[in-house]
Protein backbone atom coordinates (compact mmCIF):
# COMPACT_ATOMS: atom_id res chain seq x y z
CA UNK A 1 0.00 0.00 0.00
CA UNK A 2 2.82 2.40 0.87
CA UNK A 3 4.28 1.98 -2.61
CA UNK A 4 1.40 3.73 -4.37
CA UNK A 5 0.81 6.23 -1.55
CA UNK A 6 4.33 7.48 -2.16
CA UNK A 7 3.29 8.23 -5.75
CA UNK A 8 0.70 10.79 -4.63
CA UNK A 9 2.13 14.32 -4.90
CA UNK A 10 2.02 16.49 -1.81
CA UNK A 11 -0.72 19.15 -1.72
CA UNK A 12 0.20 22.64 -2.84
CA UNK A 13 1.99 24.38 0.03
CA UNK A 14 0.27 27.68 -0.78
CA UNK A 15 -2.59 28.33 1.65
CA UNK A 16 -6.06 28.31 0.15
CA UNK A 17 -8.00 31.60 0.44
CA UNK A 18 -11.03 30.27 2.34
CA UNK A 19 -12.00 27.26 4.47
CA UNK A 20 -11.99 24.03 2.41
CA UNK A 21 -15.61 23.35 3.37
CA UNK A 22 -16.55 26.45 1.39
CA UNK A 23 -14.77 25.09 -1.68
CA UNK A 24 -16.55 21.75 -1.24
CA UNK A 25 -19.90 23.56 -1.15
CA UNK A 26 -19.14 25.42 -4.37
CA UNK A 27 -17.90 22.23 -6.04
CA UNK A 28 -21.29 20.67 -5.35
CA UNK A 29 -23.41 23.70 -6.18
CA UNK A 30 -21.67 24.63 -9.43
CA UNK A 31 -21.58 20.97 -10.48
CA UNK A 32 -25.35 20.78 -9.94
CA UNK A 33 -25.89 23.81 -12.20
CA UNK A 34 -23.49 22.34 -14.77
CA UNK A 35 -25.37 19.02 -14.76
CA UNK A 36 -28.61 20.69 -15.82
CA UNK A 37 -27.14 21.92 -19.10
CA UNK A 38 -24.81 18.96 -19.56
CA UNK A 39 -27.80 16.61 -19.41
CA UNK A 40 -29.54 18.60 -22.13
CA UNK A 41 -26.42 18.63 -24.31
CA UNK A 42 -25.60 14.94 -24.02
CA UNK A 43 -29.18 13.67 -23.77
CA UNK A 44 -30.29 15.99 -26.55
CA UNK A 45 -27.54 14.78 -28.88
CA UNK A 46 -28.50 11.13 -28.29
CA UNK A 47 -32.21 11.82 -28.75
CA UNK A 48 -31.42 13.78 -31.92
CA UNK A 49 -29.83 10.67 -33.42
CA UNK A 50 -32.73 8.48 -32.31
CA UNK A 51 -35.44 10.82 -33.59
CA UNK A 52 -33.74 11.54 -36.93
CA UNK A 53 -32.31 8.18 -37.89
CA UNK A 54 -34.36 5.55 -36.03
CA UNK A 55 -37.84 6.79 -36.88
CA UNK A 56 -39.71 7.03 -40.17
CA UNK A 57 -42.36 9.44 -38.91
CA UNK A 58 -42.01 12.98 -40.20
CA UNK A 59 -43.21 14.42 -36.88
CA UNK A 60 -40.41 12.61 -35.06
CA UNK A 61 -37.85 13.87 -37.56
CA UNK A 62 -39.14 17.38 -36.86
CA UNK A 63 -38.15 16.83 -33.22
CA UNK A 64 -34.55 16.31 -34.34
CA UNK A 65 -34.66 19.67 -36.12
CA UNK A 66 -35.76 21.40 -32.92
CA UNK A 67 -33.11 19.66 -30.81
CA UNK A 68 -30.40 20.53 -33.32
CA UNK A 69 -31.38 24.18 -33.10
CA UNK A 70 -31.71 24.61 -29.33
CA UNK A 71 -28.72 22.49 -28.36
CA UNK A 72 -26.33 25.24 -29.48
CA UNK A 73 -27.59 27.24 -26.48
CA UNK A 74 -27.25 24.23 -24.20
CA UNK A 75 -23.67 23.52 -25.30
CA UNK A 76 -22.53 27.09 -24.62
CA UNK A 77 -24.11 27.02 -21.15
CA UNK A 78 -22.65 23.57 -20.46
CA UNK A 79 -19.16 24.87 -21.18
CA UNK A 80 -19.69 28.09 -19.22
CA UNK A 81 -21.02 26.34 -16.12
CA UNK A 82 -18.48 23.51 -16.35
CA UNK A 83 -15.43 25.68 -15.72
CA UNK A 84 -16.25 26.59 -12.10
CA UNK A 85 -16.59 23.08 -10.59
CA UNK A 86 -13.42 22.00 -12.39
CA UNK A 87 -11.47 24.92 -10.89
CA UNK A 88 -12.82 24.37 -7.37
CA UNK A 89 -12.07 20.67 -7.71
CA UNK A 90 -8.44 21.42 -8.62
CA UNK A 91 -7.96 23.66 -5.58
CA UNK A 92 -8.86 20.87 -3.14
CA UNK A 93 -7.80 17.76 -5.06
CA UNK A 94 -5.26 19.16 -7.49
CA UNK A 95 -2.55 16.60 -6.71
CA UNK A 96 -4.94 13.78 -7.65
CA UNK A 97 -6.55 15.47 -10.65
CA UNK A 98 -3.28 16.50 -12.34
CA UNK A 99 -1.74 13.07 -11.80
CA UNK A 100 -4.69 11.29 -13.41
CA UNK A 101 -4.72 13.83 -16.27
CA UNK A 102 -1.05 13.14 -17.01
CA UNK A 103 -1.69 9.39 -17.00
CA UNK A 104 -4.50 9.80 -19.54
CA UNK A 105 -2.19 11.88 -21.72
CA UNK A 106 -3.32 12.77 -25.25
CA UNK A 107 -6.77 11.29 -24.67
CA UNK A 108 -7.41 13.90 -21.99
CA UNK A 109 -6.01 16.71 -24.14
CA UNK A 110 -8.29 15.62 -26.99
CA UNK A 111 -11.33 16.47 -24.82
CA UNK A 112 -10.91 20.16 -25.65
CA UNK A 113 -10.62 19.39 -29.38
CA UNK A 114 -13.71 17.16 -29.22
CA UNK A 115 -15.80 19.90 -27.55
CA UNK A 116 -14.73 22.55 -30.08
CA UNK A 117 -15.40 20.31 -33.08
CA UNK A 118 -18.75 19.10 -31.70
CA UNK A 119 -19.87 22.68 -31.02
CA UNK A 120 -18.80 23.81 -34.49
CA UNK A 121 -20.62 20.89 -36.14
CA UNK A 122 -23.82 21.81 -34.31
CA UNK A 123 -23.63 25.29 -35.78
CA UNK A 124 -23.03 23.83 -39.24
CA UNK A 125 -26.28 21.94 -38.81
CA UNK A 126 -28.13 24.96 -37.43
CA UNK A 127 -26.91 27.58 -39.91
CA UNK A 128 -26.91 25.16 -42.88
CA UNK A 129 -24.55 26.50 -45.56
CA UNK A 130 -25.92 26.16 -49.10
CA UNK A 131 -24.64 22.67 -49.83
CA UNK A 132 -26.27 21.33 -46.65
CA UNK A 133 -29.68 22.77 -47.52
CA UNK A 134 -29.71 20.82 -50.75
CA UNK A 135 -28.82 17.41 -49.27
CA UNK A 136 -31.34 14.84 -48.03
CA UNK A 137 -29.63 14.60 -44.65
CA UNK A 138 -29.63 18.41 -44.12
CA UNK A 139 -26.40 18.18 -42.13
CA UNK A 140 -27.71 15.68 -39.58
CA UNK A 141 -24.50 13.71 -39.97
CA UNK A 142 -22.63 16.55 -38.28
CA UNK A 143 -24.80 16.25 -35.17
CA UNK A 144 -24.36 12.47 -35.29
CA UNK A 145 -20.59 13.02 -35.09
CA UNK A 146 -21.12 15.59 -32.33
CA UNK A 147 -23.07 13.01 -30.33
CA UNK A 148 -20.17 10.57 -30.62
CA UNK A 149 -17.72 13.28 -29.56
CA UNK A 150 -19.84 14.23 -26.54
CA UNK A 151 -20.00 10.57 -25.52
CA UNK A 152 -16.20 10.53 -25.75
CA UNK A 153 -16.02 13.65 -23.55
CA UNK A 154 -18.36 12.02 -21.00
CA UNK A 155 -16.18 8.91 -20.99
CA UNK A 156 -12.96 10.89 -20.49
CA UNK A 157 -14.31 13.18 -17.75
CA UNK A 158 -15.69 10.17 -15.90
CA UNK A 159 -12.48 8.18 -16.35
CA UNK A 160 -10.37 11.08 -15.11
CA UNK A 161 -12.57 11.49 -12.03
CA UNK A 162 -12.46 7.77 -11.19
CA UNK A 163 -8.72 7.54 -11.90
CA UNK A 164 -8.01 10.55 -9.68
CA UNK A 165 -9.70 8.63 -6.84
CA UNK A 166 -7.73 5.44 -7.54
CA UNK A 167 -4.03 6.07 -6.80
CA UNK A 168 -3.61 2.33 -6.30
CA UNK A 169 -4.06 1.95 -10.09
CA UNK A 170 -1.61 4.65 -11.14
CA UNK A 171 1.57 2.58 -11.26
CA UNK A 172 0.05 -0.22 -13.32
CA UNK A 173 -1.42 2.29 -15.76
CA UNK A 174 1.88 4.16 -16.02
CA UNK A 175 3.70 0.87 -16.66
CA UNK A 176 0.99 -0.03 -19.22
CA UNK A 177 0.03 -3.15 -17.30
CA UNK A 178 -3.56 -1.92 -17.10
CA UNK A 179 -5.88 0.61 -18.70
CA UNK A 180 -7.68 3.44 -16.94
CA UNK A 181 -10.85 2.28 -18.69
CA UNK A 182 -10.59 -1.11 -16.99
CA UNK A 183 -11.29 0.33 -13.52
CA UNK A 184 -14.48 -1.39 -12.39
CA UNK A 185 -16.67 1.67 -11.86
CA UNK A 186 -15.81 3.60 -15.06
CA UNK A 187 -18.30 2.05 -17.50
CA UNK A 188 -21.21 1.76 -15.02
CA UNK A 189 -20.63 5.40 -14.02
CA UNK A 190 -20.65 6.55 -17.65
CA UNK A 191 -23.85 4.61 -18.36
CA UNK A 192 -25.43 6.13 -15.24
CA UNK A 193 -24.69 9.62 -16.58
CA UNK A 194 -25.89 8.80 -20.11
CA UNK A 195 -29.30 7.44 -19.11
CA UNK A 196 -29.78 10.20 -16.54
CA UNK A 197 -29.13 12.73 -19.32
CA UNK A 198 -31.67 11.03 -21.60
CA UNK A 199 -34.30 10.98 -18.84
CA UNK A 200 -33.76 14.65 -18.00
CA UNK A 201 -33.90 15.66 -21.67
CA UNK A 202 -37.09 13.63 -22.01
CA UNK A 203 -38.77 15.80 -19.38
CA UNK A 204 -37.42 18.89 -21.16
CA UNK A 205 -39.00 17.73 -24.43
CA UNK A 206 -42.32 17.28 -22.63
CA UNK A 207 -42.16 20.92 -21.51
CA UNK A 208 -40.75 22.36 -24.75
CA UNK A 209 -44.02 22.38 -26.80
CA UNK A 210 -45.64 24.61 -24.18
CA UNK A 211 -43.17 27.39 -25.07
CA UNK A 212 -42.82 26.71 -28.81
CA UNK A 213 -46.19 28.12 -29.85
CA UNK A 214 -45.65 27.99 -33.63
CA UNK A 215 -44.96 24.25 -33.74
CA UNK A 216 -47.43 22.12 -35.65
CA UNK A 217 -49.90 20.46 -33.26
CA UNK A 218 -48.97 16.98 -34.48
CA UNK A 219 -45.30 17.71 -33.84
CA UNK A 220 -46.13 19.05 -30.36
CA UNK A 221 -47.97 15.85 -29.47
CA UNK A 222 -45.23 13.66 -30.95
CA UNK A 223 -42.55 15.60 -29.05
CA UNK A 224 -44.46 15.27 -25.79
CA UNK A 225 -44.90 11.51 -26.27
CA UNK A 226 -41.30 11.08 -27.43
CA UNK A 227 -40.02 12.96 -24.37
CA UNK A 228 -42.31 10.99 -22.05
CA UNK A 229 -41.13 7.65 -23.44
CA UNK A 230 -37.49 8.76 -23.25
CA UNK A 231 -37.93 9.71 -19.60
CA UNK A 232 -39.71 6.48 -18.64
CA UNK A 233 -37.46 4.02 -20.48
CA UNK A 234 -34.21 5.74 -19.48
CA UNK A 235 -35.29 5.87 -15.83
CA UNK A 236 -36.29 2.19 -15.82
CA UNK A 237 -32.96 1.24 -17.41
CA UNK A 238 -31.31 3.04 -14.52
CA UNK A 239 -32.43 0.21 -12.21
CA UNK A 240 -29.93 -2.38 -13.52
CA UNK A 241 -27.37 0.32 -14.36
CA UNK A 242 -27.61 1.79 -10.85
CA UNK A 243 -27.22 -1.63 -9.23
CA UNK A 244 -24.20 -2.35 -11.43
CA UNK A 245 -22.72 1.07 -10.58
CA UNK A 246 -23.30 0.59 -6.85
CA UNK A 247 -21.58 -2.80 -6.74
CA UNK A 248 -18.69 -1.55 -8.89
CA UNK A 249 -17.68 0.88 -6.12
CA UNK A 250 -14.98 0.02 -3.63
CA UNK A 251 -16.39 -1.53 -0.46
CA UNK A 252 -15.71 1.57 1.65
CA UNK A 253 -17.56 3.88 -0.75
CA UNK A 254 -20.44 1.46 -1.27
CA UNK A 255 -20.75 1.10 2.50
CA UNK A 256 -21.13 4.87 2.86
CA UNK A 257 -23.99 4.90 0.34
CA UNK A 258 -25.99 1.99 1.75
CA UNK A 259 -25.64 2.67 5.44
CA UNK A 260 -22.25 3.96 6.54
CA UNK A 261 -23.32 7.56 5.96
CA UNK A 262 -26.84 8.58 6.93
CA UNK A 263 -26.66 11.55 4.54
CA UNK A 264 -25.54 9.31 1.69
CA UNK A 265 -28.25 6.72 2.34
CA UNK A 266 -31.07 9.26 2.74
CA UNK A 267 -30.09 11.21 -0.39
CA UNK A 268 -29.67 8.00 -2.38
CA UNK A 269 -33.16 6.83 -1.40
CA UNK A 270 -34.76 10.24 -2.02
CA UNK A 271 -33.06 10.53 -5.42
CA UNK A 272 -34.28 7.12 -6.52
CA UNK A 273 -37.78 7.58 -5.11
CA UNK A 274 -38.15 10.98 -6.81
CA UNK A 275 -37.23 9.51 -10.21
CA UNK A 276 -39.42 6.43 -9.90
CA UNK A 277 -42.32 8.39 -8.44
CA UNK A 278 -42.14 10.45 -11.62
CA UNK A 279 -42.39 7.26 -13.68
CA UNK A 280 -45.39 6.12 -11.65
CA UNK A 281 -47.09 9.48 -12.30
CA UNK A 282 -46.59 8.95 -16.03
CA UNK A 283 -48.09 5.45 -15.88
CA UNK A 284 -51.07 6.80 -13.92
CA UNK A 285 -51.48 9.53 -16.58
CA UNK A 286 -50.89 12.29 -14.02
CA UNK A 287 -47.67 13.41 -15.68
CA UNK A 288 -47.61 17.11 -14.81
CA UNK A 289 -44.59 18.64 -16.54
CA UNK A 290 -43.95 20.98 -13.62
CA UNK A 291 -44.18 18.11 -11.17
CA UNK A 292 -41.81 15.91 -13.19
CA UNK A 293 -39.35 18.81 -13.53
CA UNK A 294 -39.29 19.35 -9.76
CA UNK A 295 -38.83 15.63 -9.15
CA UNK A 296 -35.91 15.49 -11.59
CA UNK A 297 -34.24 18.50 -9.94
CA UNK A 298 -34.62 16.84 -6.53
CA UNK A 299 -33.18 13.60 -7.90
CA UNK A 300 -30.17 15.37 -9.46
CA UNK A 301 -29.50 17.39 -6.28
CA UNK A 302 -29.59 14.23 -4.18
CA UNK A 303 -27.28 12.38 -6.55
CA UNK A 304 -24.77 15.26 -6.40
CA UNK A 305 -24.68 14.79 -2.62
CA UNK A 306 -24.32 11.01 -3.02
CA UNK A 307 -21.46 11.63 -5.44
CA UNK A 308 -19.79 13.73 -2.78
CA UNK A 309 -20.22 10.94 -0.22
CA UNK A 310 -18.68 8.42 -2.64
CA UNK A 311 -15.73 10.71 -3.34
CA UNK A 312 -15.18 11.12 0.39
CA UNK A 313 -15.10 7.34 0.72
CA UNK A 314 -12.40 7.05 -1.92
CA UNK A 315 -10.18 9.97 -0.91
CA UNK A 316 -10.41 9.60 2.85
CA UNK A 317 -7.79 6.83 2.77
CA UNK A 318 -5.22 9.08 1.13
CA UNK A 319 -6.04 12.66 1.98
CA UNK A 320 -7.89 14.82 4.50
CA UNK A 321 -8.79 18.20 2.99
CA UNK A 322 -9.19 19.68 6.48
CA UNK A 323 -5.37 19.55 6.81
CA UNK A 324 -4.89 22.09 4.01
CA UNK A 325 -3.35 25.39 5.06
CA UNK A 326 -5.85 28.24 5.07
CA UNK A 327 -5.21 31.95 4.81
CA UNK A 328 -8.70 33.49 4.52
CA UNK A 329 -9.03 36.39 2.08
CA UNK A 330 -12.58 37.48 2.78
CA UNK A 331 -12.31 40.61 0.68
CA UNK A 332 -11.48 38.45 -2.35
CA UNK A 333 -14.25 36.04 -1.41
CA UNK A 334 -16.69 38.94 -1.13
CA UNK A 335 -15.81 40.05 -4.66
CA UNK A 336 -16.17 36.46 -5.86
CA UNK A 337 -19.59 36.15 -4.18
CA UNK A 338 -20.82 39.32 -5.90
CA UNK A 339 -19.58 38.15 -9.30
CA UNK A 340 -20.98 34.68 -8.70
CA UNK A 341 -24.45 36.04 -7.97
CA UNK A 342 -24.11 38.24 -11.07
CA UNK A 343 -23.21 35.14 -13.12
CA UNK A 344 -26.31 33.31 -11.88
CA UNK A 345 -28.40 36.36 -12.81
CA UNK A 346 -26.86 36.41 -16.30
CA UNK A 347 -27.52 32.67 -16.70
CA UNK A 348 -31.14 33.18 -15.64
CA UNK A 349 -31.53 36.11 -18.05
CA UNK A 350 -29.91 34.10 -20.85
CA UNK A 351 -32.21 31.17 -20.21
CA UNK A 352 -35.27 33.45 -20.08
CA UNK A 353 -34.17 35.17 -23.29
CA UNK A 354 -33.69 31.82 -25.01
CA UNK A 355 -37.17 30.70 -23.94
CA UNK A 356 -38.59 33.88 -25.45
CA UNK A 357 -36.66 33.38 -28.70
CA UNK A 358 -37.87 29.79 -28.90
CA UNK A 359 -41.46 30.92 -28.40
CA UNK A 360 -41.14 33.50 -31.18
CA UNK A 361 -39.17 31.28 -33.58
CA UNK A 362 -41.05 30.70 -36.83
CA UNK A 363 -38.73 28.15 -38.42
Amino acid sequence: MNNFINLIPAPDVSPIPSPPELFIFFIMFTFFVHLLFMNLTLGGSILFVISKYLSKKEETKAIAKEIGSINTFNISLTITTGVAPLLFYQVIYGQFFYSSSVLLGWKWLFVLVAIIVAYYFYYLYKMKPGYLKEGNDSGGGFVFISAILFLFVALMLTTNTVLSMSPDKWLDIYMKKASAFSIASVIPRVLHFIFAAIAFTGVFLMAYPKFRKSLDEKVKKEMYDFGKNSFVYATLIQIPVGILFLFSLKSEAMGLVIGGSSIGLVCWLIGMLAAFYGVSRVFSKKDSVMGLSILMLISIACMVIVRRVVETGYWSKYFDFSTLKVNPQWDVFGLFAILFVALLAVLFYTFKRNVKEVAEYKG
